[in-house]
């Protein structure tokens, strides 16, 4: 099967994003969703993303508004636009250079047409149905894992949170590694996603203590920039530098390294052998 395409849906409409997140999540796709297209210029420096669900009307930014955003950013991923008026927008759509191979209609009736417009926008041969999720199903069926994340953007944590709640994982997020390190302390869990700029207290001072106290915490730091000074004050605190973990975040790639710790932890019910 081919690898795990990271959608980005774009809807000010919280029922579309559920309805589109809860299907492509059973399907052979990584599913993140924002309400508030303001902060797509965020959200694409955090996650490595494959394409792009745009609505057209929205409160914060129209459809157009953000189109242009990314052209003006020379942000080069593939966008399939989703709107209820198809009709009455058919040719401002052409005018920006959208043709109608690029539309997705609102209501929602043949999934199986949208992810046939999904997977040739991004190349990929998927067949049409339901991927065998059991195993997946079987793996977080009892988990057990608690996760902290620290990192100061909310929208990252918020993402993440999501992510990894729907497999299950008890998470906790925060803002300022102080806050992150009081709670580490005092409380028993088994991964912590670290950013490296933080503040309050900065990633490798957090996790300087971290390895003190609870030497058996698995430790995943993450950097968006200056990732050679990143290793190397990462090696300064007697942490292996190469398992840092670089944004724009490979979601898949993220996701599996925390399940491995999981199962390393004993709390999820997976064979790493």
């Amino acid at each position: 099967m081919e690898k795990t395409a990271t959608i980005l849906i774009v809807d000010d409409d919280k029922t579309v994003i559920e309805q589109l997140v809860t299907h492509f999540r059973r399907r052979n796709y990584e599913p993140i969703a924002t309400a508030n297209p303001a902060v797509i210029e965020q959200t694409l420096k955090a996650f490595e993303v494959h394409l792009i669900l745009l609505d057209l009307r929205m409160e914060r930014l129209n459809g157009y508004e953000v189109l242009e955003k990314l052209k003006k950013l020379n942000i080069q991923i593939p966008v399939l636009i989703i709107t209820a008026y198809f009709k009455d927008e058919r040719e401002k759509l052409r005018s920006v250079g959208m043709t109608e191979a690029e539309i997705i209609e609102k209501p929602f009736r043949d999934f199986s047409k949208i992810e046939a417009k999904i997977n040739q926008k991004l190349s990929l041969v998927v067949v049409p149905g339901e991927v065998d999720s059991d195993y997946e199903d079987a793996i977080y069926e009892s988990n057990k894992t608690k996760v902290v994340l620290v990192d100061d953007e909310s929208e990252i944590n918020d993402f993440l949170t999501e992510l990894l709640e729907a497999r299950k994982y008890q998470v906790v997020a925060f803002e300022r590694g102080d806050r992150a390190l009081e709670y580490l302390l005092k409380n028993d869990c088994q991964v912590a996603v670290v950013d490296m700029k933080m503040p309050g207290l900065t990633g490798d001072r957090l996790i300087q203590e971290i390895l003190k106290a609870k030497p058996t915490l698995k430790i995943i730091p993450t950097s968006g920039a200056y990732v050679k000074e990143i290793k190397e004050q990462l090696s300064k605190v007697g942490f292996d530098p190469e398992k840092l973990v670089t944004k724009p975040f490979d979601i898949p790639i993220l996701v599996e390294r925390i399940k491995v710790f999981a199962a390393e932890s004993g709390t999820l019910g997976v064979s790493i052998s």
